[in-house]
């Protein structure tokens, strides 16, 4: 394999302040601390999706709404024109209240089984379906939200919101009003619903928002699917990245346990690799944010870091808080560069 790309796309460090964010920036992570000493930085000012769509050169895509690519895995019309619907990606999650603002973590980011994601889907059909409202499950785990009178709005997505009071990333002014209206009724819905009472009797999170993002309201751009055969092997659940790679007649891949399932594929020159550090504490519910980074580091950044030594690789990419960092197999000699502790380079 020729080059190898890993995004952490969950992964935004916060100001100073932040105890989660304090954590991760002071922790030690061996594969990023290399990465980021060894490594030639760039910022990333359009963030990593639209930075990745450049890279196999969709560049036509780079600007499109994430809701728009993320609807390509669904049987609809691709360049249907505006229809009055606004597509969105709805990501579940589990909001924590505290005394002056409602706080999200890394474990808030909830992976719903198919079968609850199915039952979510026609519990919305039955409340919302008759004011224009419906609920589609993705593969991802998201799902696609189309709303018939509420116009796009730019919300961030949940990613970017980690360690913040999340209310304060809504949309203000009346512009925004019946987008707060529908969150807010989305919310007492899910309160009610018999899926939330059996996952806490279980022991897990209920859901209590379905968090909307990337909005769209326009058709996707001519010729927006390609032959298939272009692309590089994709691994991740990413709603945005599922949609992108079957616009490419191409599908995404489980994340491997082991990074050498990745470079055993000898017939594909590059890979990518979306691993999120809130999927990773999944079913580790003693493990911190730090914790999970850690593995990711141990799992797959060092592993690809000695690839890049022993000569599987020619290229290594690391991308987090929109920062991306190369190397090449001579990057380890520029021993002038100083070390720096945690995520510092990153910064």
């Amino acid at each position: 394999m020729r080059e190898l790309v890993i995004v952490i796309p969950d992964l935004y460090l916060k100001p100073q302040g932040s105890g989660t964010a304090t954590a991760l920036a002071s922790g030690r992570f061996a594969g990023l601390e290399h990465a980021g000493r060894f490594g030639e930085r760039a910022a990333l000012g359009e963030g990593w999706r639209a930075w990745l769509a450049r890279l196999i050169a969709r560049a036509d895509l780079a600007q499109v709404a994430p809701a728009r690519i993320a609807a390509a895995v669904l049987p609809e019309p691709l360049a249907q024109p505006s229809d009055g619907v606004t597509r969105w990606i709805a990501t579940p999650l589990h909001l924590t209240a505290g005394l002056a603002r409602v706080h999200l973590d890394h474990r808030g980011v909830l992976a719903l089984s198919a079968a609850e994601r199915a039952t979510l889907a026609a519990e919305f059909a039955g409340t919302f379906g008759s004011s224009g409202f419906s609920l589609t499950p993705l593969p991802s785990g998201d799902f696609l939200l189309k709303t018939r009178g509420v116009g796009a709005l730019r919300t961030l997505e949940p990613a970017r919101c980690i360690g913040s009071d999340l209310i304060q990333a809504l949309p203000q002014g009346a512009a925004a009003g019946p987008l707060r209206r529908l969150l807010a009724e989305i919310e007492m819905w899910l309160h009610a619903q018999p899926l939330n009472e059996a996952r806490q009797q279980r022991r897990e999170p209920p859901v209590t928002t379905l968090w909307p993002w990337g909005a769209d309201g326009q058709a996707l751009p001519p010729a927006a699917t390609v032959p298939p055969g272009r692309l590089p092997l994709a691994y991740g659940r990413d709603a945005w990245l599922a949609g992108l790679w079957h616009l490419g007649g191409e599908a995404c891949r489980a994340l491997p346990p082991h990074l050498d399932e990745v470079l055993a594929e000898a017939r594909a020159p590059r890979a990518v690799l979306v691993a999120q550090v809130a999927a990773e504490l999944q079913g580790s519910p003693h493990a911190s944010a730090g914790d999970a980074l850690a593995r990711l580091d141990a799992r797959l950044v060092a592993p690809a870091l000695e690839a890049l030594r022993r000569g599987r690789l020619a290229r290594a990419t690391l991308v987090l808080n929109d920062v991306r960092t190369t190397l090449g197999r001579t990057s380890r000699f520029k021993l002038w560069r100083r070390p720096r502790a945690g995520l510092a380079s990153f910064g």
